[in-house]
């Protein structure tokens, strides 16, 4: 143990006899450029154009990644990490000059191509009022929006929406058209659905049931079953091709029916309604009810009964002596048959209706 100082004393006399070389940098001329350098490409399938590129080599101590979609300053990259960029649809050039410890820098190219996806699962959502319709579309992937035309005229403008939003468009007449929607993906990709849509003309005085872009659509409470068909005994003083036809079941005594006007009705000049009727027996009771849309507290009604079996008649509802003016906006139409009693489903509790005219 009494010898280990003097080996240290030794060991620090023989380095003291070394010389330090500080300026001696022969050993960098084995250093070489990087080589061997690669991009690795990740490609967002969700039509984003997200692109993730990390560079790799050997060597390597920094990347300029130049993005070759005339974006001019490279990013830089360490070892080890990526970067991201937004491309379009499309093949681009991406650059890469890596730089190595000695300085010396190298670069390659590599072809990324960049393809979108055609848009999925598109919907195509239309209501309308009256003559406006509203449409929205969605779809997954349609990252360049959505276009939509009305199909009202040939060669009409489309109209580019966002994905999820609505847009509106009014018509010049009733009748049917088709919508389509054209889901882009923001490339060349896309996928198109249409729909077919019936426009309305508004339900006014008189109804006819002749016109095919009225919609005639009486709704039934109680039992009552209401319908419009071809006219199943054309002749007499009603020879037109389609009727309305109620039938009372044995339901409730208070079965009926309504339809809605597109506005309430003007009794300025005139307040009685004729109604051609045809009944499988005399002595029906017909109750005609007027009521505004949505309250039916302002309400006003008469009863008439038919005269005939088996044949057209024309029945008039006077209501000079309820209606004087236009306050109550009376805008729902109404029919009882013989209120207060069963029916039961028979031709003796069926009434065919046409022609519901507002005169004076």
């Amino acid at each position: 143990m009494k010898r280990l100082p003097y080996i240290l004393l030794l060991s620090l006399a023989l380095n003291s006899c070394v010389k330090q070389t500080d300026d001696d940098l022969s050993f960098l001329n084995s250093i070489k450029a990087p080589s061997d350098e690669s991009l690795l490409f990740k490609i967002a399938n969700d039509n984003s154009g997200q692109v993730t590129i990390t560079p790799n080599s050997a060597g390597g101590t920094s990347y300029d990644i130049y993005f070759g979609d005339g974006t001019t300053a490279p990013v830089t990259v360490l070892p080890g990490k990526n970067t991201t960029h937004v491309y379009k649809e499309g093949a681009y050039p991406v650059k890469v000059v890596t730089t190595g410890l000695s300085g010396l820098k190298s670069d390659t190219t590599a072809q990324l191509t960049v393809t979108f996806r055609a848009p999925e699962e598109v919907t195509l959502t239309t209501t309308s009022n009256a003559h406006e319709l509203t449409v929205s579309a969605n779809a997954l992937y349609a990252t360049g929006g959505i276009k939509v035309s009305f199909g009202e005229t040939p060669g009409e403008e489309l109209v580019l929406v966002a994905a999820g939003a609505s847009v509106k468009h009014t018509y010049a007449k009733g009748g049917t058209y088709t919508v389509k929607a054209e889901a882009l993906s923001g490339g060349k990709a896309t996928t198109v659905v249409t729909k077919d849509v019936t426009i309305y003309d508004p339900l006014t005085l008189p109804m006819t049931f002749e016109l095919p872009a009225v919609s005639y659509a009486w709704g039934d409470f109680g039992g009552s079953v209401t319908s419009v068909i071809p006219n199943p005994v054309p002749g007499g003083i009603n020879t037109s091709s389609t009727v309305g036809k109620i039938v009372k079941t044995k339901a409730e005594v208070w079965a009926g029916n309504f339809i809605i006007m597109t506005d309430p009705i003007d009794f300025t000049n005139n307040k009685k309604f004729k109604v051609k009727v045809y009944s499988w027996r005399a002595g029906m009771r017909v109750l005609l009810q007027l009521e505004r849309n949505g309250d039916n507290t302002f309400q006003e009604n008469v009863e008439m009964t038919t005269t005939v079996a088996n044949a057209w008649e024309e029945l008039t509802f006077d209501f000079s002596g309820k209606i004087k003016d236009n306050s109550k906006r009376l805008q729902n139409i109404l029919f009882f048959l013989d209120n207060g009693v069963t029916g039961d489903g028979s031709n003796n509790f069926t009434l065919l209706f046409d022609d519901i005219t507002l005169t004076n």
